[in-house]
């Protein structure tokens, strides 16, 4: 096993995308493709000894790692919007700011598994 296939890939490049900041994409991007550089120097284990190995360790604290990083880009980003929002509201009707303003701030609503 040399790389790891993304089974939602696709949402995940969605979701990465959406970020506005260049350098939180940037960085999501450097995390997903450092599987690649781990997996090949890493040791698949042996089944007869019960060994699970590397490998498998190592998907596993990649993918906490890449979750970790999306939740907390997320949350830094909703900062942003509350903070904006309220200075916003200082100089806005506040329902122009909720209906108008607001929804081209948020993030698209992706979810992913919180278990790893």
């Amino acid at each position: 096993l040399k790389h790891v296939d993304l089974v939602e890939g696709a949402i995940l490049h969605k979701a990465i995308a959406a970020f506005q900041m260049k350098e939180w994409r940037n960085n999501m991007y450097r995390e997903i493709d450092a599987i690649s550089q781990i997996l090949p120097t890493t040791s698949g284990g042996t089944s007869f000894l019960n060994d699970m190995g590397g490998k498998a360790e190592a998907i596993r604290s990649w993918i906490r790692s890449v979750h970790h990083k999306i939740v907390q880009y997320k949350a830094q980003h909703q900062s942003y919007v509350n903070e904006a929002a309220t200075t916003l509201q200082l100089a806005l009707p506040s329902d122009i700011v909720i209906k108008n303003v607001l929804p081209f701030l948020e993030l698209p609503p992706y979810t992913f598994g919180e278990e790893y």
